[in-house]
Formats: C-alpha cells, sequence, structure tokens
C-alpha cells in the first residue's frame, strides 16, 4: 500500500509464526518495497541475495526448537546413562542419596497406605474419593519451589 517504509525489530525472523507466514511476509515486503531491519543489518526483500538471507534465517528460527528439544532429550540421556538423572518421583516415595525410600514423614505413609487399602476395599478411585473426603482425610501432594521448598509436601 506504499505506507510502510520500514520494519525493525530485534530478530526478523521472530516477526512470524511459522515459515509460511514468514514468506509472506518477505513477499508483501517485496512487493510494497518495505525495508527490514533487525540487529544483523538492513534487507530489502525485493533484492535476491536479501530475500535468501531472510529466507534462511526464517528456515533456522523453525528448526531452532526441535534442535533445542533435541539437545535437551540428548542431555537427559547422557545423565540416564551415567545413573545422575533426577526426576519428581510420586508421593510417598524420596530420594535418599542415590536411592529411592518410602517418604519418612508418617502421616504421608499412612495417606498413602490408606489410598491403597480403600482402593482394595470400594474397586474405585472415585469412591476412595469419597471415602476420603467422608473420613475427613486429605491426600498428600507434592509441591515445588517456595514456602514448601525445605519440607516438599504439601497436604490438600
Amino acid at each position: 500500500m506504499g505506507q510502510v517504509g520500514a520494519i525493525f525489530s530485534l530478530e526478523s525472523s521472530r516477526l512470524a509464526r511459522s515459515n509460511k507466514d514468514w514468506h509472506r511476509l518477505l513477499e508483501l515486503c517485496a512487493v510494497t518495497k518495505t525495508l527490514v531491519f533487525d540487529g544483523d543489518g538492513c534487507y530489502n526483500p525485493s533484492d535476491f541475495n536479501d530475500s535468501l538471507v531472510l529466507g534462511m534465517k526464517g528456515t533456522f528460527a523453525q528448526a531452532e526448537p526441535h534442535i533445542i528439544r533435541a539437545r535437551l532429550h540428548g542431555a537427559k540421556l547422557n545423565k540416564a546413562q551415567k545413573g545422575e538423572l533426577r526426576f519428581p518421583l510420586p508421593v510417598g516415595l524420596v530420594f535418599d542419596g542415590d536411592k529411592i525410600v518410602l517418604d519418612p514423614d508418617r502421616e504421608v505413609q499412612g495417606a498413602v497406605r490408606a489410598v491403597f487399602t480403600l482402593f482394595e476395599q470400594e474397586n474405585s478411585a472415585y469412591a476412595v474419593v469419597q471415602r476420603f473426603h467422608q473420613i475427613g482425610l486429605l491426600f498428600p501432594r507434592r509441591s515445588y519451589g517456595g514456602v514448601w521448598e525445605a519440607s516438599s509436601y504439601g497436604v490438600g
């Protein structure tokens, strides 16, 4: 429409959510003679070389989340192979050094045992929840961070 002369951004490839949208934006900029500025320089999408560079930036930006995800997964596998992978344990279990043991908190142990005992009697998770409510028992739950950092448990 000839009303915009330039688009400024910190990372030009972040102007669109997908590669398809990115190339549509570049095509529109080329037709309207709109320049694209980012931290690396000034690009004229109607120029073949600048258009090629911007297209590659979009392709790399689209590949980046997949590359990061693959690196994170590789790091997890590496830790697992060394026996150093830690993960959130279910309520009732805690890490004791390198071993997984029952939670030393007797109240947590009792609540977990009650869940299994009631499930054997009722044969229904919904019935267990109802019985806990009738009796006035609370299900233990693991909390992370904040005031729960030291104890690692909240009740509710």
